[in-house]
């Protein structure tokens, strides 16, 4: 599940920069590319401690993948020119380590967290009621 989670994060973030670049008619030259996959796990978004380990693993056995699948983005002769990369498909599809509807941790917490807020106020609301049917 982790390595989901480092999957998604790393390859949200790159489809992201992969794709202004193709918007502006320019790719990085291979240096910059391997730099910018060497940093890719030092994005705040991934979990810390088990988290940054997982990236760390995913980027040693995808990095050629992921590497692959940008280059496609700019060579004309390919399908996948100038298309967007989709983080979930190239998780489920191609890298293989995410189930189709899967949920990270990362999402798995954010839903917990948002079913605890809506308890809480839910719980202040009955407790407001209860405050108003007791003064009357």
């Amino acid at each position: 599940m982790l390595a989901c989670d480092a999957c998604r994060i790393v390859m949200n973030r790159l489809s992201r920069d992969v794709k202004f670049l193709t918007e502006t008619r320019k790719i990085w030259p291979d240096a910059v590319l391997d730099q910018r996959l060497s940093i890719s796990c030092e994005d705040p978004s991934h979990p810390s401690g088990s988290g940054m380990e997982a990236c760390s693993l995913f980027m040693q056995d995808h990095a050629d993948l992921i590497r692959k699948e940008v280059k496609l983005r700019w060579d004309e002769a390919s399908d996948e020119f100038e298309e967007d990369i989709v983080a979930t498909e190239f998780c489920s599809e191609k890298a293989r380590i995410c189930d189709v509807d899967a949920k990270g941790i990362s999402h798995m917490i954010d839903e917990a967290s948002r079913k605890e807020k809506l308890l809480k106020e839910e719980r202040e609301e009955k407790e407001r009621i209860a405050t108003k049917t007791q003064t009357r």
